[in-house]
């Protein structure tokens, strides 16, 4: 496996963004689905080779997200995260955390994980929130495609869904 794409995995949920509005509490509404891109660069990265097989990757991302639809959760929102990634035998796992920003400031944060390389990935909001996100909890899966040798990549986040009380 290429050291590019163990990069990749080791930051599991982080994505990309792009179109100028923000999520208010009335386009969230108490539940509902969601699926996107978010775009993030490394900020800073350490990889330490174990042994001929075994690698430990600590690393620090930036980013923003876009929602498909243009608007919603997610939408245009500033990614801040970071993680572990150790790849044994070729096999990586990761596992990480992000804290999101909106245009109002209001954030969520949660947890990232990775178990099969780049294409099985899970990121769960649920640790805390403020503003309209406080309360939520939400799930989606994604995939990671490393752009080139980088070291920015793209997170492609699908079967999204959210709840708040």
């Amino acid at each position: 496996m290429k050291l590019r794409s163990l990069i990749a995995v080791a930051f599991g949920g982080i994505i990309s963004f792009g179109v100028m509005s923000t999520a208010n509490a009335d386009d969230l509404g108490k539940k509902g689905t969601f699926s996107g891109q978010i775009g993030l660069v490394a900020v800073s990265e350490n990889v330490m080779v174990m042994a001929e097989n075994h690698l430990y990757i600590v690393g620090k991302y930036a980013g923003a997200s876009t929602n498909s639809s243009g608007s919603g959760f997610l939408q245009n929102m500033a990614w801040a995260c970071g993680g572990t990634t150790e790849i044994v035998d070729g096999v990586p796992t990761g596992i990480g955390y992000c804290t999101v920003t909106d245009q109002d400031g209001d954030q969520i944060s949660g947890q990232w994980s990775c178990t099969g390389g780049v294409d099985d990935c899970d990121q769960y909001f649920n640790i805390g929130g403020t503003g309209k996100y406080e309360g939520m909890q939400s799930h989606n899966k994604f995939k990671l495609a490393f752009i080139g040798s980088t070291g920015s990549f793209n997170s492609f986040l699908w079967d999204g869904a959210y709840t708040i009380p």
